[in-house]
């Protein structure tokens, strides 16, 4: 309804500077250009930095409403906190998150370093069990070639000895086992 009545006040302001442009001689408007339908008028929305003319009345008078220019002022800059506002939480949300992330992170470096020192120290333990082993290899393989060295070699075959305890169960074996009689069937 507003927008209509402006728009009628638009082409009315329009015809008067016509007529003011056109001098005395031609008092008619212009009727070679057609006022178009309000319905397919182009809207004009204010931008910032602008400022919005109402027309009072309908003697085509242009006033500034300086009441309502603060008032449009005021919500601006209130739309303008509120978004700040916003901004504002969100980057408290992703700054609590992130520290959330970095003592995560802290806290995995502090286990890893402490199973790197772990595992360091049980490779160096390790390490020197290896080494006292090695050493009593190296000892051990010292005292058999010494030992190889100090006892006589035998000169051809060695002989077989037999105990004398495998001797008397071999007979005592052999007096107490019956012979098969394998031409006999049971």
């Amino acid at each position: 309804m507003q927008d209509e009545h402006q728009a009628n006040e638009e082409d009315k302001l329009r015809q008067a500077l016509a007529r003011l442009g056109a001098g005395a001689s031609s008092r008619t408007p212009n009727k070679s250009r057609p006022a178009p339908p309000t319905a397919e008028r182009r809207r004009r929305f204010v931008r910032d930095g602008q400022v919005v003319v109402e027309h009072q009345g309908g003697r085509g008078i242009a006033a500034r409403n300086p009441i309502q220019d603060d008032q449009e002022e005021v919500e601006r800059l209130r739309q303008s906190v509120k978004r700040e506002q916003r901004r504002w939480e969100e980057a408290e949300r992703s700054l609590a998150e992130i520290r959330a992330q970095l003592k995560t992170f802290e806290t995995r470096e502090a286990h890893a370093k402490i199973q790197i020192s772990e595992l360091n120290r049980e490779l160096r333990e390790n390490q020197d069990t290896i080494q006292a082993l090695k050493a009593s290899l190296h000892q051990a393989r010292e005292q058999a070639a010494e030992a190889a060295r100090r006892t006589p070699r035998p000169v051809g075959r060695p002989r077989k000895e037999v105990a004398p305890e495998v001797l008397n169960t071999a007979e005592t074996d052999v007096s107490e086992q019956e012979p098969v009689q394998w031409w006999v069937k049971a």
